[in-house]
Formats: C-alpha cells, structure tokens, sequence
C-alpha cells in the first residue's frame, strides 16, 4: 500500500459542481460566489392561542379541543395547527401538517389509554409557530 496523498479537487461545470476524487498535484481551486441573497427580517411572532379547554364525546370517542377566538387586534395570526406532544408533557411536540381556521380541532381517542398532550399553535404568514400551553387530555 502507499502512502500516496489524495485530494478531493471541486471544478465548476455549468450544470453544477463536478468532484473528484484522486491523486494530484496541485491544489483545489475553485472560484466562490458571494450569495447577493439578504438574510430575511425576523417577523414578530403571533400571539399564542389561551383559554384551551377539551371536551369528549363517549359515543364516537371523540375529543374536541377549543380555545379563545382570535383578538381583533392580532394581525400576525393567520392559522392553527395542532400540536402532538408526548409521551409526557415536557417532551417535544410533533406539529400536523393541516391549518385549522377556525377554534376548534378533534381527533379519536378510546378510554382508558394514556394522556394525550395537545398545543395549539399560532401560525404567522412567514410560517412561524407560537404555541400555547400544554393541556393534558384524560379520558
């Protein structure tokens, strides 16, 4: 085996950036492009949802979550998305991909099995997520 030293050489080609890989001499060149792209503001955040409350029906083994209207003065909300938090309350929460526009969001769930842990969070134009509290569903 030598002790041969390999290079990993990048070239730029018009459809992108070609490597390779092998024994050279010289050194790796490339030419960098500088983004002219800015770093978009941070938009401020949308106030999170409050007043969360849940109620069950039996029958279908239905959970309905609620919380406050929106504020008239809240222009930054735009949407709700649930959030599945678990399997304890501190751990991180799994947000759905589907927009509630209204106060309300339901799913299943059958007695007598764990806590679910639910957020709300509010959703902003730019897609930033402020969540609420955590509220802790028994049934």
């Amino acid at each position: 085996m030598g002790s041969g030293v390999r290079t990993l050489r990048i070239a730029a080609v018009s459809a992108g950036l070609a490597l390779t890989l092998g024994a050279t001499a010289a050194p790796a060149t490339a030419h960098t492009q500088r983004s002219t792209a800015t770093t978009p503001a941070r938009t401020a955040a949308a106030p999170a949802p409050t007043g969360l409350a849940y109620t069950y029906d039996a029958a279908g083994q239905t959970v309905t979550v609620t919380w406050n209207p929106q504020d008239p003065a809240d222009t930054l909300t735009r949407n709700y998305r649930p959030g599945l938090c678990g399997p304890t309350p501190q751990d991180p929460c799994f947000v759905a991909p589907h927009v509630i526009l209204g106060t309300s969001y339901s799913f299943k769930k059958a007695p007598g099995t764990a806590p679910a842990y639910i957020k709300i969070y509010a959703e902003t134009a730019t897609h930033t997520l402020t969540g609420s509290q955590t509220l802790t569903v028994t049934v």
